[in-house]
């Protein structure tokens, strides 16, 4: 029996990656320690912003009328249990939203830039409206956790505009 691939007693084995008839595989532009910074913003802006979401639900102003306590309690949650089920979906949700994000910039796809830029605007145009109001109200300790996501997400959107971050993407 031989041993060679093209032996006279079996069918011949496919190319090799690579070789003749393959389709080239295109080449991934190297990764830029703004596109790396870029990656580890997104996390952070992740962090605080659960962190910032937790602290709202905590601390924040509370946005039920009187009288509408009893109709909004969900059995076996405690306290304000539609008020701890929607914060629990918005940290979900969010988090699935910078996934959106962070798995295609980690990729080094444009688009996910592009989305990281629409998200990061809106989020900063919302949290900037969202401490007004907890600072006109007296609300200090979630005005000090958005504050600090304002801080992030704008640090977030001047590295995303660097050049050295639109030169690592494809």
């Amino acid at each position: 029996m031989s041993q060679t691939p093209h032996g006279p007693g079996g069918p011949p084995l496919p190319p090799p990656p690579g070789g003749r008839g393959a389709a080239p595989v295109p080449s991934r532009p190297p990764t830029t320690p703004q596109l790396r910074l870029l990656l580890r913003l997104t996390l952070l802006s992740l962090a605080v912003n659960v962190t910032d979401s937790l602290v709202q639900a905590v601390a924040g102003p509370s946005t039920l009328l009187p009288g509408m306590e009893d109709m909004v309690r969900v059995p076996g949650l405690p306290g304000s249990g539609f008020a701890t089920a929607l914060t629990l979906f918005g940290v979900v949700l969010t988090t699935a939203l910078y996934a959106l994000v962070w798995f295609p910039l980690r990729e080094q796809l444009q688009w996910g830039w592009v989305l990281g830029l629409v998200f990061c605007s809106l989020a900063v145009l919302g949290d900037l409206f969202d401490l007004a109001v907890f600072l006109l109200s007296g609300h200090l300790l979630p005005g000090l956790s958005t504050t600090a996501l304002v801080a992030v997400n704008v640090g977030w959107l001047v590295v995303a505009g660097h050049p050295g971050v639109r030169a690592a993407l494809r």
